[in-house]
């Protein structure tokens, strides 16, 4: 049975896993991504260079963002600069917490 535990939580994203499924779940308002553990170091491997100045788009009413894309073609996460932010503290506190966890565990 899976027993989510909060790892993370920065402004409007909360991170959680499970030890038992080996699942991680970022919530982020009305959006939810899960991956495996192997999963989710690889994404936040693969996004942690990424600078928010250096993909700025402009949303239709003007404001700046980036629009970071998904293995889905069709689905795309959108940050404001704050978004950003606190998305990628999220993902990189879960990332030290997960392997406190893993020493408690071991």
């Amino acid at each position: 049975m899976c027993k989510p535990t909060i790892i993370s939580r920065e402004g409007d994203v909360s991170v959680t896993h499970c030890m038992d499924c080996k699942i991680v779940n970022i919530w982020n308002k009305n959006v939810l991504i899960s991956f495996s553990f192997e999963q989710f170091n690889a994404f936040v491997d693969s996004t942690r260079g990424l600078q928010f100045d250096d993909y700025i788009e402009h949303h239709p009413d003007g404001l700046e963002v980036v629009i970071l894309a998904s293995p889905f073609p069709d689905i795309s996460l959108v940050f404001t600069r704050v978004e950003w932010h606190e998305f990628f503290a999220a993902l990189h506190q879960a990332v030290y917490m997960q392997q406190i966890y893993q020493m408690v565990q071991a």
